[in-house]
């Protein structure tokens, strides 16, 4: 995490600026040091940002007041005159949620500021997935019931955000279009309006661009700045960090790489064109590969999950199923030709595979590298690592609770503090 999210000392243009505005700043910057750095003194949190020890004594109780920051005790090692009193990052009792929306579910996390999770439930969606007022129900109860029993903890719930399978205005809060869900131009934010316990509207976001987020910051891939995550499950979505920055692109529809054309005259894709690389690595190009004499009539008997699909593939495949094992290597290679298109792109250090693909990953990976090193640039395909995700099924809720958290770190203020009132020392 960047300590210095915006320029310290300020700029000499900010010398007129309104004093709560300095003061906000300045509550983030010691926020992020003690996240960032750990626990230090006041004298040393006066040190690293160039304030004065008052100012950092008030802004430190402010913090307190609003359950962010704690003292842990005395500093250690200190040989003269009295122990200087550490501060440390609390937020144990405050906690922001990531939300993720998909075909057939909605499943909901709730984390502390440290990344601890401290809820998560997973509910099916009852009805029909089109039906965008029945959704958005469900969606309300899901959400309000996380809130009633993190209150009920004595946590603060302090902000949200909602992963949705598809391309996303979050400026305007509106579902541009979602293919597999059948939604376009939902304006769902203003549909949750009211309805939702919650101090601050819900953030809305593509679900793979918020998967990325989760990937580069709690994945566990070192430091790579320069990462790409593919999300297989009932349609095929890929987030990009570039530089440690994601890219959005001008309407929020960068990274729908399940929408490159990979087959001239492939099967007729969701998103109205054929040959989709989604069409051949989403679990209905799972199913169509490795079981296509069964596929049609499976998926025309009414709506088959991408859980129902990869149980049936991956069972076939443990009972040494012949045809199963060979579509899944053709998957493999399928899968493998749009991971060359992505590195020769992005030139990434990782790529990091989630969805369902690390549960067919032992048939499929060998078929797929090979593919990668055939079809792509070789010097990119060996400085890239491809790896499975090991956040599970909620990458996209993880990284809905960190986005959610990021707007606290810059601005500690939208956290209540303590009884309504905040101790003020100063005015800066």
């Amino acid at each position: 995490m960047t300590v210095n999210g915006s320029s310290w000392p300020p700029p000499p243009g900010a010398q007129g600026a309104d004093r709560l505005d300095i003061r906000r700043h300045n509550l983030s910057v010691v926020l992020r040091l003690l996240a960032a750095g750990g626990p230090r003194s006041r004298a040393g949190l006066a040190t690293s940002t160039g304030l004065t020890k008052a100012t950092v004594s008030s802004l430190v109780g402010e913090l307190m007041s609003r359950r962010l920051v704690r003292e842990r005790g005395p500093e250690g090692g200190q040989r003269l005159g009295r122990p200087a009193t550490l501060v440390e990052l609390d937020g144990s009792h405050v906690v922001t949620l990531g939300v993720e929306l998909n075909v057939g579910h909605v499943r909901v996390l709730g984390a502390d500021l440290r990344g601890r999770s401290v809820y998560e439930h997973r509910q099916d969606l009852h009805g029909d997935t089109r039906r965008v007022d029945e959704v958005v129900d469900q969606l309300v109860v899901q959400v309000n019931q996380a809130v009633d029993d993190l209150v009920a903890r004595q946590c603060i719930v302090a902000g949200a955000s909602v992963a949705i399978p598809g391309i996303v205005d979050g400026e305007r809060g509106v579902v541009t279009f979602a293919p597999n869900l059948a939604w376009r131009g939902v304006p769902l934010r203003q549909l949750l309006a009211g309805r939702l316990r919650l101090p601050v509207e819900l953030a809305l976001f593509n679900e793979a661009n918020l998967g990325a987020v989760a990937e580069h910051r709690a994945g566990g891939h070192g430091a790579a700045d320069d990462l790409v995550y593919i999300l297989a499950a009932d349609g095929v979505g890929a987030g990009v960090i570039v530089g440690g920055a994601l890219v959005l692109g001008v309407g929020g529809a960068a990274g729908e790489l399940g929408h490159t054309t990979v087959q001239a005259r492939g099967r007729r894709c969701t998103c109205g064109s054929r040959g989709c690389w989604e069409t051949l690595i989403a679990a209905r190009g799972l199913l169509h590969e490795t079981m296509p004499d069964r596929a049609d009539g499976l998926l025309s008997g009414g709506r088959l999950s991408a859980d129902d699909v990869v149980a049936a593939v991956t069972a076939a495949a443990h009972a040494k199923d012949g045809a199963v094992l060979e579509g899944l290597r053709s998957y493999g290679r399928w899968l493998g030709i749009g991971l060359a298109n992505v590195i020769d792109t992005f030139n990434p250090g990782v790529v990091v595979l989630g969805g369902f693909l690390p549960d067919i990953a032992p048939w499929v990976l060998p078929a797929a590298q090979e593919a990668v090193i055939r079809h792509s640039l070789a010097d990119s395909a060996r400085a890239c690592r491809i790896e499975l995700t090991r956040l599970g099924f909620s990458p996209s809720a993880k990284g809905g609770a960190i986005v959610a958290a990021e707007r606290i770190f810059a601005d500690p203020t939208v956290v209540a503090a303590a009884g309504g009132r905040v101790p003020v020392d100063t005015p800066s």
